[in-house]
């Protein structure tokens, strides 16, 4: 498919073609599991049928329903950096500097 067939769409039209906010859009492209996008220099546009093909495969039956992409049955979905780390997901230790730590000032740690 050549690429001006069609039209591509921007990250702020793809949000609201998703329904859902730019800043997730952005996550997503971040920490993987939205859906395939193209990058011309600092511009990221999306192909519609990419889109629609992601969409399907986020559709579940109920809330636990983890998707076939969580339980590493083909690509990333949206629940893909909280699949099963021992199949190339992100690691737990990599999240270890999110969780809190008690709020020690310098002055009172011991030395």
């Amino acid at each position: 498919m050549d690429l001006s067939e069609q039209h591509k769409l921007s990250a702020p039209e793809t949000a609201k073609y998703l329904g859902i906010s730019t800043s997730t859009l952005s996550k997503l492209r971040v920490f993987g599991g939205g859906p395939p996008f193209l990058k011309f220099g600092r511009r990221v546009v999306y192909d519609p049928s990419d889109l629609d093909d992601w969409a399907a495969q986020q559709r579940r039956i109920s809330t636990s329903d983890l998707g076939t992409a969580a339980r590493g049955i083909g690509g990333t979905g949206a629940l893909g950096r909280h699949a099963d780390t021992r199949e190339g997901g992100i690691s737990e230790t990599k999240f270890a500097r999110h969780r809190t730590r008690p709020n020690v000032s310098r002055r009172h740690r011991r030395q």
